[in-house]
């Protein structure tokens, strides 16, 4: 592998059209990282991403697909076609999600809105883990680390929430879901750590991206709580990113089933 002064592997976004998933992108590349996998449901914005990579560095490779990742047909064949492309997946961040809707309280909460929650932030969530864990055994431990304890296979960082362990009103499929990714983080972070994969998960407490701006066009009310944020303001998307691609990297070689918290103090508040 190259110096370590750069990130060598092949970084693949879930969610990378937009928002945390696409910033996240540009923080890699910044590390020097110059492979991605890219999926989202939004092909017009992976192109984006694409482009605005691509002129960071024009020796930078991306590999993008249309991907629903509540289908797991659609999920392996966009492994497979990262891993024809590139060769390997060392990075992965499994950011694509969505938000409650409608907000309401259990009672009003129909079937199908809970159903369709679950089965893209859990289900799919965890169909990305399983197809990635999948190709990262077939690899050999490539990734040297910084600290000389021994080369890695990959590094898979779990995108959860503040609401996994704190909650709101009528988010109850969300919260729901973002504490089941916690769980399956910290289970596969057991199973997977002889095996040279580390397993972390980042939760983001109050950030200004197009889910929560879409959650505002629909009537949340996010301000009374930004002001009891220490900081009294909003995080960033690029905020986030720095935590996140931190974890995947060499430098975070033995952070393992951790969960990052990433809200400017906002649960030690209450």
């Amino acid at each position: 592998m190259s110096s370590l002064s750069s990130m060598p592997g092949v970084a693949l976004i879930t969610g990378g059209a937009s928002g945390i998933g696409r910033v996240t992108a540009y923080t890699f590349a910044k590390e020097g990282c110059t492979r991605f996998a890219l999926g989202d449901i939004n092909e017009d914005g992976l192109q984006t991403t694409c482009a605005a990579l691509k002129a960071m560095n024009p020796v930078i490779e991306v590999f993008t697909a249309q991907l629903d990742i509540s289908s797991e047909d659609q999920i392996n064949a966009f492994i497979q076609g990262a891993v024809d492309a590139l060769g390997e997946i060392h990075y992965a961040v499994n950011n694509a999600g969505i938000t409650s809707n409608p907000r309401v309280r259990t009672h009003e909460l129909p079937v199908e809105s809970w159903d369709q929650v679950v089965s893209v932030n859990l289900r799919g969530t965890w169909l990305c883990q399983r197809a990635i864990l999948g190709q990262m055994m077939k690899q050999e431990r490539n990734l040297e680390t910084r600290t000389g304890s021994g080369p890695q296979r990959g590094a898979i960082v779990n995108i959860s929430s503040i609401f996994g362990i704190r909650s709101f009103t009528s988010v109850g499929a969300y919260s729901a879901t973002k504490s089941g990714i916690l769980g399956m983080t910290r289970t596969d972070a057991i199973d997977y750590a002889a095996e040279g994969i580390r397993i972390n998960a980042v939760l983001p407490g109050y950030v200004k991206t197009p889910m929560v701006e879409e959650s505002i066009r629909r009537g949340a009310d996010y301000e009374p709580i930004i002001d009891t944020i220490p900081a009294k303001r909003w995080g960033t998307p690029e905020e986030l990113a720095e935590a996140v691609v931190f974890l995947a990297s060499e430098k975070a070689s033995w952070i393992n089933g951790t969960e990052l918290v990433v809200d400017g103090g906002k649960v030690i508040c209450g």
